[in-house]
């Protein structure tokens, strides 16, 4: 009898498994086709629904789950073409991921609790940059220099200004970090530095010029800080983007005007609504991107 009553007892928690299993894989699908609504309700808004490559709004969805074009007949997923699409992430997994991104998650944190690998995590946080520097005004100036400082160039120079409640970090085109010496040892401009990364008095109208490059391009006379630069008594910004340039000293010359487009865009909309964040961050990153994007990251 005690047996037949194991047996049973087994039987019975299998059962309770077995149904526990298909409910979570009910709630993940739930997840993901309330995840293909919401990005297909963003897309919209941008006007950036419909086939990456004619651009047509005459698509279906397959039995597969992908999407087909009426127009073309090009076959593809729902991220396809867009900077969502550079992360191997499901639409649910990119709506987490922008949360967290909002919520300035590290990368390892944000991969413990979404439980993929670091790397895809990392990936997905660089395509969200890619997205928030697409939208910038000065955006195809700096990714020109991106691509000239890849080949040898010197890495490019920021210059930070504030205006009407707003903060602008623009490329300063005609001046590279080798100038800053110049201007260092023959026009009394003063510099300091968080990190690597160098930055300077008053010039051109910005609050100041900041850059980030290698320590072969330190000269001693730049590595020494100069007291009461106009940046360091600001506050505000500057406060803010100084404290995050010091948690990310491991970012590279060509990833360092991503994270400087990141933390404007950030200050910018500070005193917005976090679900508004997050949807102003997902419409970025459902742009289509161009063509060249590809060639041009870093």
């Amino acid at each position: 009898m005690r047996g037949a009553a194991l047996i049973e007892y087994t039987l019975a928690r299998d059962d309770e498994r077995q149904e526990m299993t298909e409910n979570r894989t009910i709630d993940a699908a739930d997840r993901e086709n309330a995840a293909r609504e919401k990005i297909a309700s963003l897309c919209r808004d941008i006007d950036a629904w419909g086939c990456p490559r004619c651009r047509s709004e005459r698509v279906y969805r397959l039995g597969s789950g992908r999407l087909r074009c009426g127009g073309c007949g090009y076959t593809f997923h729902d991220l396809t073409g867009r900077f969502m699409g550079l992360g191997q992430l499901s639409p649910a997994q990119w709506l987490d991921l922008i949360a967290l991104f909002v919520d300035e998650a590290p990368v390892k944190d944000a991969a413990h609790r979404m439980g993929v690998a670091y790397n895809t995590v990392y990936k997905a946080m660089d395509a969200l940059r890619q997205a928030i520097l697409h939208q910038a005004i000065d955006a195809r100036q700096i990714l020109e220099a991106l691509r000239d400082w890849s080949i040898g160039s010197r890495p490019p120079v920021f210059g930070v200004m504030e205006q009407g409640g707003w903060v602008f970090v623009d490329l300063v085109p005609d001046v590279d970090v080798s100038d800053l010496t110049i201007f260092k040892l023959h026009f009394r401009l003063q510099t300091s530095r968080v990190g690597s990364v160098v930055y300077t008095g008053p010039l051109r109208g910005y609050l100041g010029l900041l850059c980030r490059g290698g320590p072969e391009r330190f000269t001693a006379r730049r590595k020494a800080g100069d007291p009461g630069l106009p940046l360091d008594e600001a506050g505000g910004f500057w406060t803010y983007l100084k404290d995050r340039l010091g948690r990310h000293q491991g970012v590279s010359a060509g990833k360092f005007p991503l994270y400087l487009k990141e933390l404007e865009f950030r200050w910018n909309h500070r005193n917005r609504d976090w679900q508004d964040l997050q949807d102003r961050l997902a419409r970025l990153a459902l742009a289509f991107r161009t063509e060249g994007d590809a060639q041009r990251r870093t």
